[in-house]
């Protein structure tokens, strides 16, 4: 049975005596028939024959889909390949120049020991470690007696009054302040003072009876 009697027939069964709009222009839409090998008005395909089709339209849209969903997974294993790849350069890369630096550092060392167990090696090494050691003291001769014997302040027992005042003043104006630097500290609390805590942080000035002058290379 064609598919236009269908139609007729399904519509005369409805309450409105016809079907959609649309299913009455399918004789202006137009199938291609493998069979025929041309295109047919699907109004007038036989109706198993359309079932057919559709059947087989709808199982192509499946092997399509599948198609593409393959074609994504493979793009994505081919990503995956490209950066283990990509990784795979750069450790092999970075491998070799550990290597060279490692066989540059045997060479080195090769030389080295080569050098030392000779009679002449040894005794330039000697030489070496002996001028390091004469080095090491030299230092730290030169650090220990530009060290000040006694005690660290340069002036004391100044008294904490006018005259005591006026002298740590002009030392101040006549300092050479581009190479030392001049600190005032107080010296022996006073006696109305003592036993008060006091000096147990360090008096000020103003509780010493007497004043140190302390001069550091700056």
């Amino acid at each position: 049975m064609k598919i236009h009697r269908v139609v007729q027939m399904l519509g005369a069964t409805t309450s409105t005596g016809k079907l959609a709009d649309d299913m009455y222009d399918l004789g202006h839409k137009d199938y291609y028939s493998e069979a025929q090998g041309t295109y047919l008005p699907i109004s007038h395909m036989d109706f198993q024959h359309m079932v057919r089709a559709f059947v087989k339209l709808t199982e192509q849209e499946e092997v399509l889909d599948r198609s593409k969903h393959m074609g994504r997974v493979k793009d994505q294993a081919r990503f995956y390949d490209e950066v283990v790849e990509k990784n795979d350069r750069i450790y092999k890369k970075n491998l070799a120049e550990l290597q060279d630096k490692y066989d540059e550092l045997r060479k080195t060392y090769s030389v080295l020991l080569e050098d030392y167990n000779t009679d002449t090696g040894r005794g330039i090494w000697k030489e070496k470690y002996e001028e390091e050691v004469k080095n090491a003291e030299f230092w730290k001769n030169t650090c220990y007696n530009n060290q000040p014997k006694g005690c660290g302040y340069v002036f004391s027992e100044i008294p904490n009054d006018t005259d005591g005042q006026e002298f740590v003043d002009t030392m101040k104006k006549y300092l050479n302040r581009d190479s030392y630097k001049m600190r005032v500290r107080g010296q022996h609390i006073k006696p109305e003072l003592r036993g008060t805590g006091a000096t147990e942080y360090g008096q000020s000035r103003n509780e010493s009876t007497h004043l140190r002058i302390y001069i550091d290379i700056k």
